[in-house]
């Protein structure tokens, strides 16, 4: 019998009731691997945080299936609750959803039967920041994963399919001041009034549309945090900006960085404090194409960062697809419709089963 949108639900809500913010996952990687070690076939690798279930070799083109397990902290939203056609809970979009549907197809289909070799890859750490991502130690460790013919990320994309992602550049700003007495601050250079024309003026870059293979991306660039001053009585000697820039594919992160420096002034301190490559496009790969036609689904662009990115560095074609909805990540109201589980079970089981 084939797995309902509700039971899939109910193994949703088990999962969102497993506590993995990122750096904490050590209770859920421990429930994904029982499951996976109970299936009758294939085999289980555990690295660190991250489980890879392999399926049976037989020759087939490769296909990846991947999820990342930990979440950002909770909002009041801890436990999972359901409301309607709705389930809520920390994780339950992003991407616990993804995750409770890679583990159904897992349980539920015949890996002998599948018209591709199949893995799961369900890592940790992408909420953080990008060195400690798991996926890229599992890229390393497991070379046969680069290999693959596909990916699919199986991030929120309410039910649509995203290709690549914008990549992501995170640079501090100082700016330069001399410290004095407040009540005598013609003695030394207030920071903040140094900056405040340059502040005034990067906070109006424009949100800009860049069409890449006919989807459109979009580039922003934002004041995220600044900070400025040691005590109330004294004339701040530096005023420091974090600039957060969300590039689009087909653009370097050395291209990024020479953008956003431009931006500044020279005599302006500046320093990347972390970066990543964005996301190829592969919207013309035939598999891909399948897809799309096959479902009819509606094709956009990745706005956020995911891991089709690390997928693209290790020259694996890969594009994102799942049942949660990616304008409530990280959101204290965060909810799957419980009616896209079930959808996007019977899309990518039929995908992985037959062809068009």
């Amino acid at each position: 019998m084939s797995p309902t949108s509700e039971s899939i639900a109910g193994l949703l809500e088990t999962l969102v009731n497993i506590p993995s913010v990122t750096g904490a996952e050590a209770e859920i990687s421990a429930f994904v691997e029982a499951r996976l070690r109970a299936l009758p076939k294939g085999e289980v690798t555990r690295s660190g945080l991250s489980v890879v279930w392999r399926g049976p070799s037989r020759g087939r083109p490769l296909l990846v299936l991947a999820g990342h397990t930990d979440t950002v902290p909770a909002q009041d939203n801890a436990r999972a609750r359901r409301e309607g056609d709705r389930l809520y809970g920390v994780g339950s979009t992003d991407m616990k959803a993804g995750d409770a549907v890679m583990l159904t197809l897992a349980e539920t289909l015949d890996p002998d039967a599948l018209r591709f070799d199949l893995a799961l890859v369900f890592y940790d750490a992408e909420e953080g920041p990008a060195v400690h991502n798991g996926l890229g130690r599992l890229l390393r460790e497991m070379p046969w994963l680069s290999q693959a013919t596909l990916a699919v990320l199986l991030e929120p994309t309410d039910m649509n399919v995203e290709m690549g992602c914008n990549g992501i550049l995170n640079a501090e700003v100082r700016v330069p001041g001399v410290s004095a007495h407040s009540a005598r601050p013609w003695m030394g250079t207030n920071a903040v009034g140094a900056g405040a024309a340059w502040l005034a003026e990067i906070t109006r870059f424009p949100v800009t549309p860049v069409l890449v293979q006919g989807i459109e991306f979009r580039e922003t660039l934002q004041v995220t945090t600044l900070r400025a001053g040691r005590a109330r009585n004294v004339v701040p000697d530096e005023m420091v900006v974090n600039l957060n820039h969300r590039f689009p594919p087909g653009r370097s992160v050395d291209e990024a960085v020479a953008r956003v420096r431009a931006l500044v002034p020279a005599e302006f301190g500046f320093d990347v404090v972390d970066s990543a490559r964005s996301g190829d496009v592969h919207l013309d790969h035939p598999e891909v194409q399948a897809f799309v036609r096959r479902f009819g689904a509606t094709i956009a662009g990745k706005q956020g960062w995911t891991d089709v990115a690390q997928f693209s560095a290790a020259g694996v074609p890969a594009f994102n697809f799942g049942p949660g909805i990616a304008t409530l990540c990280h959101r204290a109201d965060e909810y799957c419709p419980i009616a896209h589980l079930g959808e996007a079970y019977a899309r990518l089981a039929a995908f992985l089963s037959t062809e068009e």
